[in-house]
């Protein structure tokens, strides 16, 4: 008999946000995670921008692709914060540059392999449990930055 997935229904559609922190002196890395309601937005974008710069309390360097949402919630935080941030983006098409590409792909196809969430709580939960199976392996992360061809 041929094996049947039964998937729910989407309660409404959202978005994960993950990216990669890195500190200065010891260089420590992290996966962070969140999931959003609905799609990437400037305002999103800008909450993030607010509560990274919240917790380090000095000047970050974001490296991101080039949604537009990014590139609005950069141009508002120059105006507003001069000097919180300094925005470096990928270049067009290059996901092979981004380590936070092969973070996804290890979560959804190592990590949750053949996982389907009844709800998204359940994803949420499942999500977060790859998050902190990626950031207990230090190796790992440390070769995402190694296959994305960037020096620490």
């Amino acid at each position: 008999m041929t094996p049947t997935l039964i998937e729910a229904p989407r309660e409404s559609p959202f978005t994960g946000l993950g990216f990669i922190t890195v500190t200065p002196k010891r260089l420590d890395l992290a996966f962070r995670f969140t999931l959003l309601d609905g799609g990437m937005s400037a305002s999103e974008c800008l909450y993030w921008l607010n509560e990274i710069h919240r917790y380090y309390r000095r000047k970050v360097i974001v490296v991101w692709d080039g949604l537009s949402a990014h590139q609005a919630a950069a141009a508002i935080m120059d105006e507003e914060h001069p000097g919180w941030f300094e925005f470096f983006p990928f270049p067009t098409y290059s996901p092979e540059l981004n380590p936070v590409e092969p973070c996804w792909h290890h979560a959804k196809n190592i990590e949750m392999a053949n996982y389907t969430a009844k709800n998204k709580d359940e994803l949420a939960r499942k999500i977060f449990q790859a998050t902190e199976n990626i950031n207990n392996n230090k190796q790992l992360l440390h070769s995402f930055f190694k296959y994305a061809r960037l020096k620490l």
